[in-house]
């Protein structure tokens, strides 16, 4: 500052105000260098929520959306009414008990919405697709009027095994269970044995227990910031890390957190920024079932635009899990895998096994339950500690009341000793090629039959694609209902097998579906242009 001295006061300003712009220039570029690699909606969502209209479409104008004809839109009213009056006596105790329990529970009025939300009106008051289950038999649920469907929700994702499979778990973990009932507090040699055999799975040393999957990435999470001491989050766009608002930066979360940053997936700038802020970030969540909808939020019915989905296995996201596993290394930052829903579906060590990356931190949850909630966390000593080991005071509170429930654990050991057979791991085996052979014949006939339809799958996972556009697809959904298939509040846009699923129900949903897309023809045309 010496050199300021015999200057004029402007002159030492413009000098210190120089200096200070060098100093700021590597903070600034840093800034502008995250805003580019940010995933788009988590810059525009806080915004766009507060601004975008909730309108609906009145019936005289439901039919006619796209612009069509008067004799067309008569055919759909038709159509829409006759599939209503079908309802009412197909599914006759299922909509009395939909209706009682509409009024009772917030979570059956948000999925009972199935399509996008300006149609919900007119749809609801002919068609609801709520199920009253009475039972399980195989690939197959059975609603309360006896209607049979196939079921390719997959519960949400926990069906990885077969329903048949896990009523064997539970019966298996209740007979050892049984004797110890409510009893909490204190672990046994179950424990013990499910310790080893996740300590095998996930390649690590110490394992957590917890209550379902969203506080196993909660557990992560923190004990990640805690033994880093670095708050910052790295998550990519479009993924879902469960229902806690500390790690929902886009959709779904009036609270948009501040300590998380939403980049872009296979985005060789993430890598840059990733690097370059390695002082801040403690760790970097991947749920590697994005690499089936890269950069896109799950897909789903509720859309006008069915037609556009990004959906499909990504060629080189192997290699770029390679790639963000090298930066992380060099830079400190712990990479947590989030395998609550992918664990076991892709491979008996679930997503590490499937790419041969090892991650930090994992988090498990719902099959490994063998049918019961669970969430479990597993690291090395280091990252999993709960206290500091230089400050007293400076403690880490991870823990819930119902971890390592005897019945829970009793059923998870029935699943790993299961999963560790070489039957098995043939099922697998016998599962992928049963899948490819379902999405080729399917697609085949599809197109021989000029029907709109494309099917694209990433091991179990799998989704209905559409060639052409329309304003009306989600409407499949409830012919493939009616036509006895079973699917999720998301429609097609997300389906799932489980291992249970032999040549023959794949024959046997094909069929099904063929039904479901005639049925879509002659009511609700798809050789239409859209006009409008």
């Amino acid at each position: 500052m010496t050199a300021l001295v015999g200057m004029t006061f402007d002159d030492s300003m413009a000098v210190i105000a120089t200096l200070g712009m060098i100093r700021c220039a590597p903070i600034i570029f840093k800034r502008v260098l995250t805003i580019a690699a940010t995933y788009p909606l988590a810059l525009t969502f806080k915004f766009a929520s507060q601004i975008i209209p909730k309108y609906t479409i009145e019936e005289e104008e439901f039919f006619k959306a796209d612009g069509c004809s008067d004799e067309v839109a008569q055919r759909r009213r038709k159509a829409l009414e006759d599939l209503g009056k079908k309802w009412q006596t197909k599914y006759a105790k299922c909509l009395q008990f939909s209706e009682e329990l509409k009024k009772m529970i917030s979570d059956l009025r948000f999925t009972s919405g199935r399509c996008f939300p300006a149609f919900n009106g007119v749809v609801q008051k002919y068609l609801d697709p709520s199920m009253a289950l009475e039972r399980t038999e195989g690939v197959d649920v059975v609603d309360y009027d006896g209607n049979k469907s196939m079921d390719i929700s997959g519960s949400y994702g926990v069906n990885v095994c077969g329903y048949e499979k896990y009523k064997d778990f539970i019966d298996e973990g209740w007979s050892k269970a049984k004797k110890q009932g409510l009893f909490l507090g204190s672990l046994d040699n179950t424990v013990l044995d499910n310790i080893a055999r996740l300590r095998k799975i996930s390649g690590h040393d110490e394992v957590s227990f917890h209550m379902s999957g969203t506080e196993a990435v909660m557990c992560a999470v923190r004990v990640a910031r805690f033994n880093t001491h670095k708050s910052l989050v790295v998550t990519f766009g479009g993924a879902y890390h469960g229902w806690w608002d500390g790690m929902q930066p886009v959709a779904g979360n009036e609270r948009l957190p501040q300590d998380v940053l939403c980049l872009k997936d296979m985005s060789q700038l993430s890598l840059k920024v990733i690097a370059m802020r390695k002082g801040e970030i403690s760790a970097v969540l991947i749920n590697a079932l994005q690499c089936f909808h890269l950069n896109q939020s799950p897909p789903s019915d509720p859309v006008l635009s069915t037609n556009n989905r990004k959906v499909g296995p990504t060629p080189g996201y192997k290699e770029w899990l390679h790639q963000l596993r090298k930066v992380c290394t060099e830079s400190g930052i712990l990479l947590i895998f989030d395998e609550v829903y992918t664990g076991f579906r892709l491979h008996p060590r679930g997503a590490q096994g499937a790419y041969d990356v090892k991650a930090d931190i994992v988090c498990y949850g719902k099959t490994l339950g063998g049918g019961l909630p669970i969430g479990v966390v597993c690291g090395p000593k280091q990252w999993m500690a709960r206290g500091d080991a230089k400050k007293a005071a400076r403690i880490n509170y991870v823990i819930g009341t119902f971890a390592g429930h005897p019945f829970v654990m009793a059923c998870m050991n029935a699943f790993l000793k299961w999963l560790d057979t070489p039957e098995t791991l043939k099922s697998y085996e016998d599962m992928q090629g049963n899948i490819d052979y379902f999405i080729s014949t399917a697609n085949s006939k599809f197109k021989e039959k000029g029907y709109p339809v494309k099917l694209t799958n990433w091991y179990s996972v799998w989704s209905i694609l559409y060639t052409q556009e329309g304003r009306y697809h989600w409407m499949f959904q409830y012919y493939l209902k009616d036509a006895g298939v079973n699917l999720s509040w998301v429609g097609t846009g997300r389906l799932l097998f489980s291992l249970e699923w032999k040549r023959e129900d794949y024959d046997r949903l094909l069929d099904k579906m063929l039904v479901a897309c005639e049925q879509m023809t002659s009511g609700a045309p798809w050789d239409l242009p859209v006009l409008a």
